[in-house]
């Protein structure tokens, strides 16, 4: 391989891990961005959860007083 092949072979070696690493810096940013997501629904959902647990006040009956 001459000169001019190993530029190119460079040149072809940049581009490709460029472009691998803007895949991968995307990739990380929607996974950061599921993981927030996932984190706030859980959140609510532990919300939702506790706000079930709390017991809810029963109406007395005139069976009650008797």
């Amino acid at each position: 391989m001459d000169e001019q092949g190993y530029k190119n072979l460079i040149a072809v070696y940049q581009n490709r891990l460029f472009d691998s690493i803007n895949q991968i810096i995307a990739l990380e940013a929607k996974e950061l961005k599921y993981r927030q997501t996932i984190e706030s629904l859980n959140q609510k959902n532990q919300e939702l959860e506790k706000s079930l647990e709390k017991p809810k006040r029963s109406s007395k009956t005139t069976e009650d007083f008797t």
